[in-house]
């Protein structure tokens, strides 16, 4: 038993009872490293990685290796679910000393936590290689190691200022919006979609930002390109048919073979991304999509607290990858005993005695879509589509007896607030009161009833400090729920986070936000989080959050630090769109959103079904008492009344959804003065 035994982490918690004498990231930690100058390995993963937990069967349950490691160092292991501003610091080091990163990452570092060198997954022989090497090199070669770490520490000093514009500037941006749109068509995989590579990965800010583009700046090749990723990553393996759900990314370039850990965070922005698609073009297969990862949220993933778990592994029980997705021939067919069924299924998904994967075995992924089906069989869509509907519910218990994928029962705000958008944006879609129910539900167990927010819950209490994503997802979530709603007190309560982000986050000399707290402990690197990953990046959700509420709450001082950060990160935005993709839709925002819509009433949702990026904010005005800044001027109208507004001069209030139509056509075609 070590030092990780109290830890309330599911992934730290599966180390406690290793003989590598672990300890939690702190204080004790580094002091022990300091007082008996052993340098440290920071050892950081999380619950739902399978190769973390191969690593750790392999080499930190083995004695020899745990003598090795206790011998020579001091052994910290972190859960980057809990400390993503750790993961982010020794993953950008590991990243600028030239190589490629992962999980379980692997840094050791000096006593006082710079990193010198670092690797991802390494099996036992060569893991024990290595920590000879290093300590070797630490006790004959100090004056080297710490010239390696000085070296990487002042890289990564710089690393942020490098990406900013040296001077910022408030009036506002003028970008390329011809070039930003070649940047994101350049490495587009015309067959498969997304971007070209041998491993694939959702990416939903570059597809959400992607399609508002194309809307805003009439693109209709990103249009087509965002439409061919969607459709290939439905019918892909990395979406699981039978109880829906993405898994992280897919290991080949047509999505099929996938890394089958499904993250909260994925789920949430890919169903924002389907559900904002379907409402520009009503795809049957979208509202599929919607609808499975909708009903995956709810029934695999929901917390009796209301709120989601963060993931579930890619391992299932019994250790093996994947296992619990896979099927013999031999199982379908005795599952599916209707002979032209069965002909459907296998046809439809590549199924086959010697598998279309690993060890005889077969994945769920599609090698003919519905047309292609339907052609080949002489049958319509519609019966294909019945058909499998039918046999995947067929299929659903039975995959259900097998041993099941861990589930990691932490809620961390920023992912809850990811699922809570797109719950909202599923409801917007498809008029689903209890996506909407879900979503209020999450929330009410979200917000602290005192203090400041918490990143983490679990066993019934809050903890662990949140970070600039944890308060900027959340603002913008409950601005989501207002939208919908039409309740105030969202936005009132999106004001106030704000306003502590604000003064936790906001370096005033850079203009920018930091990602961890500039008071927070244990750090030494304050880090600025300006590049999208699987998420939008902080910076790119605060702009968001300012940008609305500056128009809600009329507060140009929000304004102006939107206008700032754009121009700080200005040379990102043109020649790195695809990485600040989330940061573009607010430019986009800026330049083109130019619609603004109050409607006052009780019955908004027939606006939603249509997605219209042009109007950049709407106001739902449901009483006279309304105490919205932006809205009280329309506290007096008729019940009914949608009001379209282009900067301060609104059009005669349009009395039913046809007449708003017309007016919203009229605007986006006439010229922008």
């Amino acid at each position: 038993m070590n030092y990780l035994i109290h830890e309330k982490s599911a992934y730290l918690r599966a180390h406690a009872h290793q003989p590598v004498l672990w300890y939690p990231w702190g204080e004790e930690a580094f002091q022990k490293a300091w007082n008996e100058n052993k340098p440290l390995i920071i050892s950081i993963g999380y619950q739902a990685c399978h190769w973390c937990h191969v690593m750790a069967r392999e080499c930190f349950n083995d004695p020899e290796v745990a003598r090795v490691m206790n011998q020579h160092f001091v052994c910290i292991k972190v859960d980057r679910e809990e400390r993503p501003d750790v993961d982010q610091l020794y993953m950008d080091a590991m990243v600028l000393s030239g190589r490629p990163g992962g999980w379980p990452l692997n840094c050791f570092a000096l006593p006082d936590g710079r990193p010198f060198y670092g690797v991802t997954y390494l099996p036992k022989k060569r893991w024990l290689e290595l920590l000879s090497r290093i300590a070797h090199l630490y006790e004959h070669h100090s004056d080297e190691v710490r010239n390696m770490a000085q070296q990487l520490s002042d890289a990564l000093k710089k690393l942020d200022t490098a990406l900013l514009e040296t001077s910022a500037d408030s009036r506002p941006l003028n970008l390329p919006w011809e070039e930003i749109t070649k940047a994101l068509l350049k490495d587009i995989d015309w067959v498969w979609g997304g971007e070209w590579n041998t491993q694939k990965f959702p990416m939903a800010p570059r597809w959400i930002a992607s399609l508002d583009l194309a809307l805003l700046h009439s693109a209709p090749q990103l249009l087509k390109a965002l439409h061919l990723t969607l459709e290939k990553m439905a019918l892909g393996g990395i979406f699981d048919p039978i109880a829906g759900g993405f898994m992280r990314y897919a290991t080949d370039r047509a999505w099929r073979i996938p890394h089958f850990e499904k993250m909260l965070y994925d789920n949430g922005l890919l169903l924002t991304l389907y559900s904002l698609a379907y409402r520009n073009h009503p795809s049957p297969l979208y509202e599929r999509v919607i609808r499975k990862t909708v009903g995956f949220l709810l029934s695999d993933m929901r917390l009796p607290t209301g709120l989601f778990a963060a993931s579930l592994s890619a391992e299932s029980e019994d250790g093996q990858e994947g296992a619990y997705y896979a099927w013999r021939a031999e199982e379908l067919s005795a599952a599916i005993p209707d002979r032209s069924d069965q002909e459907l299924f296998f046809m439809a998904h590549d199924i086959s005695l010697e598998g279309n994967w690993e060890l005889n075995q077969n994945l769920l992924y599609r090698a003919l879509d519905d047309e292609a089906l339907a052609d080949r069989l002489g049958i319509s869509t519609e019966e294909i589509v019945s058909r499998l509907e039918k046999i995947y519910e067929q299929l659903r218990p039975l995959r259900a007896q097998r041993p099941q994928p861990f589930r990691d029962e932490a809620a961390i705000i920023s992912w809850n607030a990811y699922a809570i958008w797109g719950l909202v944006e599923a409801y917007k879609a498809l008029g689903e009161e209890s996506y909407l129910y879900a979503a209020q539900t999450a929330m009410h167990a979200l917000l602290p009833q005192q203090g400041s927010l918490q990143r983490l819950h679990k066993e019934n209490q809050w903890y662990g400090e949140a970070f600039a994503e944890d308060y900027a997802a959340l603002a913008l979530a409950l601005i989501h729920l207002y939208t919908a709603t039409g309740n105030e007190l969202y936005l009132e309560k999106a004001l106030a986070i704000t306003e502590e982000g604000i003064q936790l986050f906001y370096d005033s000399r850079e203009q920018v936000f930091l990602f961890a707290a500039q008071d927070m402990r244990g750090i030494s690197l304050r880090r600025k989080d300006v590049f999208d990953t699987s998420t939008p990046s902080s910076n790119a959700m605060f702009a968001e959050v300012l940008w609305l509420l500056g128009h809600y709450f009329q507060r140009e001082d929000f304004h102006e630090k939107v206008r700032v950060i754009l121009s700080r990160l200005r040379q990102q935005l043109i020649h790195n769109p695809a990485l600040t993709a989330y940061l573009l839709r607010t430019a986009l925002r800026e330049a083109f959103a130019r619609l603004s819509l109050i409607y006052r009433g009780q019955a908004i949702e027939p606006f939603w079904k249509r997605y219209e990026p042009v109007i950049g904010w709407v106001g739902y005005v449901r009483s006279a008492d309304t105490r919205i800044p932006a809205t009280v001027g329309y506290a007096y109208y008729p019940e009914g009344k949608w009001c379209l507004c282009v900067g301060n001069a609104c059009r005669p209030p349009a009395p039913d959804i046809e007449t708003l139509w017309k007016y919203i056509e009229e605007e986006k075609n006439r010229p922008a003065e």
